[in-house]
């Protein structure tokens, strides 16, 4: 009987020995997933500086999530993130698919470097292309599965790109860009049972580089948009499913968010160029003595003929005399 109950001192022992070192190795676990997900999808050093997870309340804060850059390109990193705020189901921790409840980001630092042939942006969607099995070879061992994560709902606030531009006949200064959301929805849909680290790094990046792309109409050169968007299409048409429709839908918000800023105009160029066609033949119309309105009066019609002649002389119209 002695023997019995020192025998079940001890599993509790044990039981209690490997739950206190779970809980202590937890938040080094989570970040060493992180960290072998991003670097294999990526093909770069990733890094995280701090994290902190909570198994009872399920809740994870992670920060300083640092993406170097391809060798050979000399910004400071290719991605630099603030602070992770997650929330999973606690009991999910101990399943094969850790649900995800909550998943924001504040904060993410992005240096777009262009070099000829390539930039740091574009050697990193061809290392993505992995992912689906074609496109570029693998350059890093492919880690173990591991868990799955299933997420719904991903927002991503104060994004900050800076594009470095080769130096040409005109010198450019770093050239910014600023998105102040991006919004990810059904992220995991397709799957029922979630995907792994380096699949949802997949889907994630792409759709923050097609964000910072649209939202940099009118600020980086057309040629540079143009070359990457090239790059990115590549990307989506190996990878396809949910990483072109999440691509897709992030286009299409930031370009409505674009179009709604200037009236609805931006959407269609050539109702832009109507519209301002418009404005400046009806201005040059009253100026120059166009037709008639009917509504006019007498003293309507004698200001238009002054400025149509004050302008006549200014362009070198007709002499007072013909």
């Amino acid at each position: 009987m002695k023997l019995l109950f020192r025998l079940i001192v001890v599993l509790i022992l044990l039981v209690v020995v490997v739950g206190v070192v779970g809980y202590l190795w937890i938040d080094s676990l989570a970040k060493a997933g992180v960290e072998k997900g991003g670097t294999y999808a990526l093909g770069v050093e990733t890094r995280v500086e701090s994290l902190s997870l909570s198994p009872f309340s399920g809740t994870m804060k992670m920060g300083g999530l640092n993406v170097a850059n391809p060798q050979g390109f000399t910004s400071p990193h290719l991605m630099h993130s603030g602070t992770f705020d997650v929330e999973v189901e606690p009991g999910s921790l101990f399943d094969e698919t850790i649900v995800v409840k909550k998943f924001e980001l504040d904060g993410l630092d992005l240096h777009v470097e262009q070099k000829l042939p390539k930039s740091n942006v574009s050697v990193i969607l061809d290392n993505l292309k992995r992912l689906g099995g074609e496109g570029a070879e693998p350059k890093a061992e492919e880690p173990e599965e591991g868990k799955k994560v299933k997420v719904d709902r991903i927002t991503i606030r104060n994004v900050a790109a800076t594009f470095h531009l080769p130096t040409g006949p005109v010198k450019l200064g770093p050239l910014k860009v600023e998105v102040p959301v991006i919004e990810m929805t059904e992220v995991t849909s397709d799957n029922a049972e979630g995907v792994v680290v380096s699949e949802l790094v997949g889907r994630i990046v792409p759709a923050v580089i097609a964000a910072v792309l649209e939202k940099g109409q009118g600020v980086v050169p057309p040629d540079v948009l143009n070359g990457l968007r090239g790059d990115l299409s590549s990307l989506t048409q190996v990878l396809g499913g949910q990483t072109q429709k999440l691509v897709q839908n992030v286009q299409g918000e930031i370009r409505k968010v674009l179009g709604e800023g200037a009236g609805g105009i931006l959407g269609d160029p050539n109702q832009a160029a109507g519209e301002i066609g418009k404005k400046v033949g009806g201005a040059l119309e009253g100026l120059l003595g166009g037709k008639k309105d009917a509504n006019a009066t007498k003293d309507d019609e004698k200001k238009k003929k002054k400025a149509g002649g004050l302008l006549e002389g200014l362009l070198g119209g007709k002499k007072e005399g013909d």
